[in-house]
């Protein structure tokens, strides 16, 4: 099982590619507004699992 770490660790990488693939795509994105919204939610959710996981630690190192 991952340690609550590495599955921080993982999900920042996460939002780091996808923001990659936002700037990335930031031509094709101004036609394609549904593709930006997609990756804004996606950016959103990881970015509120990663606080939960951070409030936790934080709570268990208390």
């Amino acid at each position: 099982m991952m340690s609550q770490l590495a599955i921080v660790e993982h999900i920042k990488n996460r939002i780091n590619v996808l923001k990659s693939e936002q700037v990335g795509l930031k031509l094709f994105i101004q036609s394609d507004q549904c593709l930006h919204d997609a990756l804004e939610r996606a950016i959103s959710e990881l970015n509120w699992v990663l606080e939960k996981l951070e409030e936790e630690q934080g709570d268990k190192s208390e």
